[in-house]
């Protein structure tokens, strides 16, 4: 074995870690040829803590116990499905645990997480790991639901979502590559909708059945210039709202690509409310990546 690249940063939680995460985690390093790295990162802002010397020390004998313990049994399960062609790493630290793997996984190609139900209060005042990890990553994040595993991906396409047809000129290529290296279909989805109030006056002159045709044929034009011959590519437009026909989407997919929200402000969010929905109700891996990526 001679890869020495650690290309795939792996999240552990306290729970441990599923095996639908791993799957993808140990394909896509054999694929892109490089090394996984497992990292735990044991959550150090905990309200209730008290501040007596011994009590920090019990909180960190417990952080690195449980850390200790999910990394090991995560990496006896994954070494099989490498088949020893790839390197695996582990490690434990301590920090916010979103932020430590945006910054842990800037010198990646990959980050694997699993999507985890939090609970609506939970979600509401922190958010979750996955969307803040997405929403802020320098490099493409893979959020892998609980239950997922791969056989239940076995034979399905991959499903490209776009917001506009013309935006298939640039969200297109990657996932057309994956497909081509995977040797998946690919299906290009758009949802077209309106709020029903505005239908009226939006179909007046310009019918629904003309508006979904039209978007159609752009898409299709869009697409034209970069399929070549083997491409298995469908589009797939409809009328629907966006958020519904992306979750839809991902129970007849093996993986569903979306695209980062380009800003150039800092602050400005990188997910929009359709992402960020998508990724806490989807039933296969979701790959939320940059447009160039």
């Amino acid at each position: 074995m001679d890869v020495t690249e650690i290309g795939v940063l792996v999240a552990v939680g306290p729970d441990g870690i599923g095996d639908g995460a791993l799957e993808v985690a140990a394909a896509d390093a054999r694929r892109l040829g490089v090394g996984i790295e497992l990292l735990h990162v044991a959550h150090t802002q905990v309200v209730t803590v008290p501040t007596r010397d011994e009590h920090e020390l019990a909180l960190g004998r417990a952080h690195a116990q449980v850390g200790q313990h999910v990394l090991t049994e995560a990496v006896e399960r994954l070494e099989p499905l490498v088949e020893g062609q790839v390197p695996i790493t582990s490690e434990i630290v301590e920090g916010h645990v979103a932020r430590t793997i945006v910054e842990r996984g800037t010198a990646t190609r990959l980050i694997v997480l699993e999507a985890r139900e939090i609970g609506p209060v939970g979600r509401l005042v922190t958010r979750s790991v996955s969307t803040n990890v997405a929403a802020h990553a320098h490099v493409p994040v893979l959020v892998v639901p609980r239950t997922w595993t791969s056989s239940g991906g076995a034979g399905l396409p991959i499903t490209l979502g776009i917001d506009e047809p013309l935006d298939v000129k640039h969200e297109a290529p990657a996932a057309l590559e994956l497909a081509r290296a995977t040797g998946r279909p690919l299906v290009v989805l758009h949802a077209a909708w309106i709020a029903e109030p505005y239908q009226g006056v939006a179909f007046v002159g310009y019918p629904m059945k003309q508006w979904l045709e039209d978007a159609y044929r752009e898409l299709d034009t869009a697409l034209s210039g970069m399929v070549i011959e083997g491409d298995l590519v469908t589009c797939d437009v409809h009328w629907a709202r966006p958020v519904d026909a992306l979750v839809r989407a991902t129970q007849r997919s093996s993986l569903l690509v979306l695209s980062r929200r380009p800003t150039t402000r800092p602050l400005a969010p990188h997910l929009g409310p359709v992402t960020r929905a998508v990724l806490h109700h989807a039933e296969c891996p979701v790959l939320v990546a940059d447009r160039e990526h």
